[in-house]
């Protein structure tokens, strides 16, 4: 794994990794479901966020773009978390009116650049942060397992404006998949609970399961 880190100042203590990455496949086996944690499939922008402890917060794209300027109001995740070091993973989405998520409202969000668009983007086209992920907690932890990172991230209890930490479901393969069909969403990423968070890399210990793949 590379690991290489911020340029100097304040983040310079935080790991700079590029996210796990699911491939597309069909659900898991009835013999092997059990395997696995189900998440919602949210098909947002990727971020990975930076919090050095000093109330600053540092969000990364995909693509390892500093696009922090563009989502101002994420700035209130710092305060969630006083004094903590920590490299987070999840997802920008933008809601309709309905509150599910948008692809149309999100590539407009995306798509702006100047300060006052932005600041009125703020109220017209809000936007959460979906976190699913601890990559460093005072130190890393992309060694654990995802069982132990997600007691990690919720052990942080981070809830607030714009910050949600979505539900993973220990049930069957199935009644996941169909209870994001009846709530709105294009499918799940199925976990396996004993994989490691392996940075920049696609792998079959995490699965994307759309719902027109798996035929529902």
């Amino acid at each position: 794994m590379s690991v290489h880190h911020l340029p100097t100042g304040a983040h310079d203590v935080l790991p700079l990794l590029a996210p796990m990455l699911a491939v597309i496949g069909p659900l898991p086996r009835p013999e092997i479901e059990a395997e696995y944690a189900y998440e919602t499939l949210f098909n947002g922008a990727r971020v990975i966020a930076h919090l050095p402890g000093d109330g600053t917060v540092r969000l990364l794209s995909q693509a390892g773009m500093d696009v922090t300027a563009q989502y101002p109001e994420l700035k209130t995740l710092a305060a969630l978390l006083p004094g903590l070091q920590a490299v987070l993973d999840g997802e920008i989405v933008a809601l309709n009116g309905d509150g599910r998520p948008s692809v149309e409202r999100l590539q407009q969000r995306m798509s702006l650049h100047h300060p006052d668009a932005i600041a009125h983007a703020v109220t017209d086209l809000p936007i959460q942060l979906m976190l699913y992920d601890v990559l460093y907690l005072g130190e890393p932890a992309v060694q654990l397992p995802y069982t132990a990172r997600r007691d990690l991230l919720d052990d942080l209890a981070l809830a607030g404006p714009g910050i949600t930490v979505p539900a993973a479901w220990p049930s069957l393969a199935t009644q996941a998949l169909a209870q994001s069909l009846c709530e709105g969403f294009d499918g799940v990423v199925a976990k396996r609970l004993s994989s490691p968070y392996l940075p920049g890399r696609r792998t079959r210990d995490w699965i994307k399961i759309k719902h027109l793949e798996a035929g529902t």
